[in-house]
């Protein structure tokens, strides 16, 4: 019932807003870390995309076998839930929700929503590592303020170092 009650919410958030972004509230590195529970390093290893109970939602679990926690404890596999996903012919898209492909390696800003793991500020809060860099996406995501988002690019040791300082303050 909660973990429907908010991704209703959610919902209903994303119709008020235009088709093509979902408008959040712009979150600095530090606000990032600070809202997290846990920050992971992860690899996803599968994913179930399923209707909610009452047939009104797409969700999609995605499981995130963690290579490293930065923050928080968790355990050796975190399930992400999501709104959106396909089923049959069916598929919700909820802009600027993050999305994951199978065997993808990400860093990722998570915290606990009711019953359910979600990735803070929806694609503000996941990185996607490669080539041992981390990059971001903010697509899909409009700010009150109406200035675009600027995408993060840097290499995975730095962006590691500046998570780790901002956890030790």
């Amino acid at each position: 019932m909660r973990r429907h009650l908010l991704f209703s919410t959610v919902l209903l958030l994303v119709s008020l807003t235009p088709l093509h972004a979902t408008t959040v509230r712009r979150l600095s590195f530090d606000e990032l870390v600070a809202r997290a529970q846990s920050i992971v390093q992860g690899r996803v290893v599968d994913l179930r995309t399923y209707w909610t109970a009452d047939q009104k939602l797409i969700l999609t679990d995605y499981t995130i076998q963690v290579q490293e926690t930065m923050k928080g404890s968790t355990p050796q596999t975190v399930t992400v839930t999501t709104i959106g996903g396909k089923i049959g012919n069916t598929i919700l898209h909820v802009s600027g929700m993050p999305a994951f492909e199978q065997g993808e390696n990400a860093i990722l800003f998570l915290e606990k929503s009711n019953t359910s793991t979600t990735v803070v500020g929806l694609n503000q809060g996941k990185f996607t590592v490669s080539n041992g860099e981390i990059s971001n996406t903010v697509s899909g995501l409009s700010f009150p303020d109406g200035t675009a988002g600027k995408p993060v690019k840097m290499p995975l040791d730095e962006f590691k170092r500046q998570v780790r300082l901002r956890i030790n303050k």
